[in-house]
């Protein structure tokens, strides 16, 4: 059986235009029971007492401690308010569903917090990979444990503001097999229990590149003209532009990928340590690899002989015709790559910057730092020249005045004053 089943369904915003007449009476109580317009609507059922084991109807959720959440936690009362009051009116599809896990992993999903982790970080995989836009989103969620052997996670959620297309609004409610697939082995690997191996991998993967090559030593590379890691790393800088971002994934990198691959593969089989720790992060990424197939054959969205499966068929996962419909791991690879490249990128940067004195791309830490320095010393300057100007200016105006005074003087009493003399 499956680890996690996914389930989805849509009310879109107005009935078919060739609904009959019961059809569109059933279509109204449908689309009332799920943007709670009704008086017994799809939020007092997620919030029901016997499935949630802590509230009873939508009042009692007012008065008591939080059952709602989605994926960045708890949602809380004036929260749950602004969203009733937007599916009121809404002329967005409403989607809604459940995600059942097996009874062996429920210890993961037997709070709020631990189910709104788990959505915080697969939800997005399957919006980011439909024609919806995450940021666009509202998501209402609820654990339920009135079935023993598997907790179940109901879903809701619709757009806050709702596309529209040729003056009407989108009907688009099916999401595309990939999404569907992706959502799958995603919710599949996140209950790994040795998910976080990966990071730990990948983690220790950057420390030794660093460690190996680090970027105070980058001066070697302008001299060592037999060794081929120096070679490549001059050559790399030789060709970075003048400006611009110099991200592996900027746009104006994209000709030199290839190039900056080549000096990480150098890089990597230069140095023991890093070769190993580079084999320790691909055995993991192959581990993980394995599940996701797994979790496409064993899933009912899963694809044999370019045909759905139910969970009941028994397959090899090599017989999966479907996995380039699945980007998950790929999305791990390109992410190692484009961090292992940035760092050839600020290693080659930091070569030229000791060869010509000359340095572009994003300032560093201590950069930043000596920029502040310098400006808050200007500003200390120009403030002691402003104050020892306007010092001299008063003095000046003081000795005039003096001078006025002792010229008044001697107009009226004809007498000629000398000051400081007796």
């Amino acid at each position: 059986m499956p680890a996690v089943i996914f389930n989805i369904a849509f009310t879109t915003p107005t009935p078919r235009k060739n609904a009959t007449v019961r059809q569109r009476v059933e279509h109204a109580a449908q689309r009332a029971y799920y943007n709670w317009t009704a008086p017994y609507n799809y939020v007092a059922y997620m919030q029901d007492k016997k499935k949630t084991q802590v509230h009873n109807t939508y009042a009692d959720y007012m008065q008591k401690s939080d059952v709602l959440f989605n994926q960045y936690g708890a949602i809380d009362k004036d929260k749950l308010e602004e969203i009733k009051d937007a599916l009121g009116k809404t002329e967005s599809i409403i989607w809604h569903g459940f995600i059942s896990f097996e009874e062996a992993y429920k210890s993961q999903f037997d709070t709020t917090e631990k189910c709104a982790e788990f959505l915080h970080d697969t939800f997005n995989v399957l919006i980011d990979h439909s024609h919806l836009h995450r940021d666009n989103i509202e998501l209402v969620a609820a654990l339920h444990k009135d079935t023993e052997h598997h907790y179940h996670i109901h879903f809701t959620f619709f757009e806050r503001k709702a596309k529209h297309k040729n003056n009407t609004y989108t009907r688009i409610g099916k999401f595309p097999p990939w999404a569907i697939d992706n959502f799958v082995v995603s919710s599949n690997l996140y209950l790994d229990e040795r998910r976080q191996q990966l990071h730990i991998e990948r983690d220790r993967l950057i420390d030794r590149i660093r460690s190996a090559y680090p970027t105070a030593r980058a001066a070697k590379y302008c001299r060592e003209d037999n060794n081929a890691v120096a070679k490549a790393v001059t050559a790399l800088a030789d060709n970075l532009p003048e400006s611009g971002r110099l991200g592996y994934n900027s746009p104006n990198m994209f000709e030199l990928r290839p190039q900056i691959d080549s000096v990480v593969n150098l890089m990597i089989a230069g140095n023991a340590q890093l070769l190993s720790a580079y084999g320790d992060w691909q055995a993991e990424v192959a581990r993980r690899e394995q599940l996701a197939k797994k979790a496409m054959t064993e899933s009912r969205f899963a694809y044999v002989d370019d045909k759905r499966i139910t969970p009941d068929t028994s397959v090899n996962a090599t017989t999966v015709t479907k996995w380039h419909n699945v980007s998950v791991i790929d999305d791990i690879k390109r992410d190692m790559r484009a961090r292992l490249g940035n760092y050839a990128i600020k290693l080659a940067l930091a070569s030229r910057r000791a060869r010509t004195g000359i340095y572009t791309g994003k300032p560093t830490r201590e950069g930043k730092i000596n920029a502040r320095k310098a400006r808050n010393q200007i500003s200390r300057g120009i403030r002691d020249i402003c104050k020892a100007m306007t010092g001299c200016l008063t003095n000046s105006r003081t000795d005039f005045t003096t001078e006025l005074h002792r010229a008044e003087y001697e107009v009226q009493t004809g007498r000629q004053v000398s000051y400081g003399k007796k």
